[in-house]
């Protein structure tokens, strides 16, 4: 069993994004998927496996998923509140229809 996250480090260049990846990966974290974002930035599906579990580093998303109304959530993917995909991006504001599922990301409309 392995526990999934979305990193996304604010303003990262390749080679900044590349020397934190390496950080997570001496905390067991394994690379699943990269992929840019609405917003230009890159986003990066991590996992390992769930024994011996650590605390999560700063700047990666647990999968809790915000409310429409919690604007002060920063953007990011979070947990599908539709429960049809694994992730959907959260923009700040409101959901967005980028998705992803096991690394692959998809357009779905949200649901309402």
């Amino acid at each position: 069993m392995f526990e999934y996250v979305a990193f996304n480090p604010y303003n990262a260049s390749p080679e900044a994004l590349a020397t934190e990846l390496t950080k997570k990966s001496a905390e067991g974290w394994e690379v699943v998927s990269i992929v840019p974002t609405p917003d230009g930035r890159y986003c990066t599906f991590l996992r390992r496996a769930t024994a011996g579990l650590a605390t999560s580093a700063t700047n990666t998303s647990s999968v809790a998923a915000p409310t429409t109304n919690d604007l002060a959530v920063p953007a990011a993917w979070y947990a599908d509140p539709s429960s049809r995909f694994e992730l959907r991006y959260w923009n700040g504001k409101e959901w967005t229809e980028h998705v992803a599922r096991a690394g692959q990301q998809y357009t779905d409309p949200p649901v309402a």
